[in-house]
């Protein structure tokens, strides 16, 4: 989606632009990025491997610039800008706020909205069992590496967070909480919002509906909520119908 939104920009802006993607990136998405003018480069078995070699490759060209997905405070506060059009649309206190969490760009982003707004919902940080990252580092207290991502929301697959995450979610003067869920309910999730809203999202999004359409993790996550709650949903860059199809049947959602 980083890449995506990078492409798009370059394009209109007569710039060049290389996006170096892991193996679990879809082609569909390689697709449209090569459509957008960008070269890509398919490269190692995770995002981590893939943001190495980018590295390497600015390193070696003076001319190169080096752009983050997730790890760069221009982007958090870009992404801040969500907290403000929610306070200005909803007039009462908000509840809560759920947020998928990959590298935790937008997780730092909405905290630092949380803070310049001087509003204090509960923030719950959704990820899958797979690629929870930060589910860890929060228990943990500290960032963790993950071996591998292990999930179908490859979306979420860094395999470790940024520090200023934890420091923001510890900071946060509302609750904060990790919600982590199976590939399962990600996509049946996924599914169900699709059937309710027309609109397709993949399973990177499907971790943040899942707080609400698991009844597992809506009663233990929810349920001490007062207030609106506030879902981001986003990231449909990566799914198409057969796709929701193939991991429905592979996962045996009935529903």
């Amino acid at each position: 989606n980083a890449g995506l939104a990078v492409a798009t920009v370059a394009s209109k802006l007569g710039m060049s632009v290389s996006v170096i993607v892991p193996e679990t990136t879809k082609p569909l998405v390689i697709a449209k990025l090569e459509s957008l003018g960008a070269r890509v480069t398919v490269h190692g078995e995770n995002w981590n491997a893939a943001d190495k070699l980018a590295r390497q490759l600015v390193d070696s060209d003076n001319s190169a610039k080096y752009v983050s997905p997730y790890d760069n405070p221009l982007l958090w506060t870009g992404h801040s800008t969500i907290v403000d059009e929610i306070v200005a649309e909803i007039p009462m206190p908000l509840g809560a706020i759920v947020v998928s969490v990959g590298g935790g760009g937008l997780l730092c982003g909405v905290l630092e909205g949380c803070q310049r707004q001087a509003v204090t919902p509960k923030i719950l940080a959704a990820e899958t069992e797979g690629a929870s990252s930060f589910g860890q580092a929060w228990e943990k207290g500290e960032v963790v590496v993950l071996p591998g991502i292990n999930s179908v929301a490859t979306s979420l697959g860094a395999t470790s967070v940024t520090p200023v995450a934890l420091e923001r979610a510890r900071s946060h003067k509302g609750g904060f909480c990790s919600a982590i869920c199976s590939d399962a309910e990600a996509v049946e999730a996924c599914w169900r919002f699709a059937q309710d809203h027309r609109i397709l999202v993949e399973p990177a999004c499907g971790a943040g509906l899942a707080v609400a359409y698991s009844k597992r993790l809506r009663e233990s996550l929810l349920k001490d909520v007062d207030g609106p709650i506030v879902l981001e949903v986003c990231g449909g860059s990566g799914v198409s119908v057969d796709l929701l199809c193939q991991w429905k049947t592979q996962l045996e959602i009935s529903s």
